[in-house]
């Protein structure tokens, strides 16, 4: 039977707690589609204020917020390290689950989650928005036709801004709860690459702390290699200043090139290609969009998605299942043991970071 609401609970009301219920839930596309039904937090200041703004039960104890049978799915928002053991007790309470990224710090926590939904059957999937971003489907569209010819070089840059204070809240660019600029902020730009042009083969990457003091890293470059042959470039920081300058993506071809750029990989800056097509003209207008910031505005478009999947029983194809998310988690980890064994990682090694989520 349809549903007008989805009821959701949400697990940690923190600093993107906000940002989900001020411009996504509330939002035009969504207020018909989900009721939040219950917030849950261990600070019992964050899970008050939640629940009084959105007016609904709130909890500081997890064993006490799964007791609400009445959610149809559990947001989880709470710190990166914590997204397997929340995700892990939210599947075994018999609820779907929709993770912000990333869905967990460790490939084989990722395996596992995959297993137990599909013992549950419940569907488990990561929150990774600009997939759905208009700049990113449009190039995605393109590639998968051709038009770029032989994939020559894409070159990925992720110049933002993180002042000290950002990471003086005890977790964030700590290698236990979060990784550095790599795994917490350019993971949706890392994303975005083997989206579009398919999947890496090998990686060499060097990092640093430039700016920031931090246990992990706050810049990295990296040289990859793509299983199509394509040859790809990281520049990530949060060390840019005075703000976040650009997050952006080039991607070259022997037939032509594309950038997709903006602050959130939400506009289309550059489109050229030698067999020019009438709809060309319009790519950059039709395709772009205005953001406020790095997060950019297309989560509602992935939760209109799980809504019209879960409503119709395609839980199978409730976007991004945790199976989705394996292969830019398992590059993420080739990344980090790169820098840390000081050599070239194939991904097919299956090595993974001797620091991140340990």
């Amino acid at each position: 039977m349809l549903k007008n609401k989805l009821n959701i609970g949400i697990l940690g009301c923190g600093r993107i707690f906000d940002h989900y219920i001020g411009k996504i839930l509330c939002s035009s596309e969504l207020i018909n589609l989900y009721k939040v039904v219950a917030v849950c937090d261990t600070d019992q200041k964050k899970a008050q204020r939640a629940g009084e703004l959105i007016g609904c039960d709130y909890f500081t104890q997890i064993s006490e917020f799964l007791n609400k049978e009445s959610m149809d799915i559990v947001l989880i928002l709470t710190k990166s390290g914590q997204h397997y053991e929340h995700s892990k007790m939210c599947l075994n309470a018999n609820f779907n689950v929709i993770v912000e990224k990333p869905l967990s710090l460790r490939v084989e926590h990722v395996k596992d989650l995959i297993e137990l939904s599909n013992n549950n059957g419940k569907f488990c999937c990561s929150v990774f928005q600009n997939r759905f971003n208009p700049a990113v489907e449009v190039t995605k569209k393109a590639f998968q036709a051709g038009r770029f010819g032989d994939l020559v070089s894409v070159s990925v840059r992720l110049r933002w801004c993180r002042l000290q204070d950002y990471y003086n809240d005890g977790w964030h660019g700590t290698w236990a709860q979060d990784g550095g600029v790599t795994n917490q902020q350019a993971i949706h730009h890392v994303d975005a690459l083997t989206w579009i042009c398919g999947e890496a083969r090998s990686v060499s990457a060097i990092s640093d702390r430039r700016a920031n003091k931090l246990e992990a890293e706050d810049t990295l470059v990296a040289a990859i290699e793509l299983e199509n042959g394509g040859l790809a470039t990281l520049e990530l920081t949060t060390a840019a200043r005075p703000k976040d300058l650009e997050a952006s993506i080039t991607i070259t071809g022997t037939k032509g090139v594309a950038e997709i750029g903006g602050i959130a990989l939400n506009k289309i800056n550059k489109w050229e290609f030698l067999d020019r097509q009438p709809t060309d003209e319009t790519i950059l207008s039709q395709f772009s969009e205005e953001v406020e910031n790095g997060y950019g505005i297309s989560h509602y478009r992935q939760l209109k998605k799980v809504y019209e999947n879960f409503n119709h029983g395609c839980n199978d194809n409730v976007p991004f299942s945790a199976k989705s998310c394996l292969h830019t988690l398992r590059l993420i980890h080739s990344i980090y043991a790169s820098v840390e064994l000081k050599r070239r990682i194939n991904i097919s090694e299956n090595i993974s970071s001797s620091k991140l989520g340990k």
